[in-house]
């Protein structure tokens, strides 16, 4: 009998590693990510991803926004070969496209034409500062919200763009800044969020904000259903 209990515990033991070593690598990503600037904690968001319909709300905007939704989208410009992520968060002050990019090092960010970023890169014993072209995401964001547009809305709701770096990018401009488009790092997303949402937080109605998800989120959710 004593041989069994050693063998259950050895058991719980490899699965209790297991569970913790995901349960670390789950966090490590999180906390490196959106999600972290947009739901209450961690525990919340794990409880939500699975299911679309509740990933699209967040206790952390309720309490704060009331009334909201969150859609994630991917879409991939013609010509290039990976896709962009983007969250679409809907407050009853309007519609935010936010832009997620995963550039770390140094961005040097401009109204027109390629953003440069550099970072350092190891070369033997030596470190050295690379440069690298990326694609203006003002131009991607633009692209995206004129095809949203097209597709559901008809530029009939005030919709507000941003692009979003991670917080450990240093991000500078080449020029003037935009102004049109915020170009901000991921601790920053919900100040821009709460001091446009105070401005403007009876723009919509709560049905609205529901009938606009229901638009752009129904067809994924059916998709998760087997509905479609």
């Amino acid at each position: 009998m004593s041989v069994w209990n050693d063998v259950l515990i050895g058991i719980a033991a490899v699965a209790g590693s297991v569970l913790f070593v995901r349960y670390v690598y789950m966090w490590n990503i999180y906390r490196r990510s959106i999600q972290k600037e947009i739901y209450s904690n961690f525990i919340e968001y794990q409880l939500r991803r699975r299911n679309l319909t509740r990933l699209s709300e967040s206790y952390y905007l309720r309490s704060r926004c009331g009334e909201h939704r969150i859609v994630y989208q991917m879409a991939q410009a013609k010509n290039e070969s990976i896709p962009q992520a983007y969250v679409i968060i809907i407050l009853t002050s309007g519609l935010y496209i936010l832009a997620v990019k995963n550039q770390s090092g140094r961005v040097i960010a401009k109204r027109r034409g390629d953003f440069k970023q550099f970072f350092m890169d190891k070369n033997g014993r030596k470190r050295e500062e690379k440069q690298f072209l990326f694609k203006n995401p003002l131009d991607e964001i633009r692209y995206f919200e004129k095809r949203l547009n097209e597709r559901f809305f008809n530029k009939e709701y005030p919709v507000t763009d941003i692009v979003v770096f991670p917080d450990h990018c240093e991000i500078s401009w080449d020029g003037d800044e935009d102004e049109t488009i915020s170009v901000i790092k991921r601790k920053q997303v919900f100040g821009v969020l709460k001091e446009d949402f105070e401005k403007h937080k009876n723009t919509l109605t709560e049905e609205k904000v529901n009938s606009i998800f229901h638009a752009l989120a129904d067809e994924a959710i059916g998709l998760e259903k087997g509905d479609c």
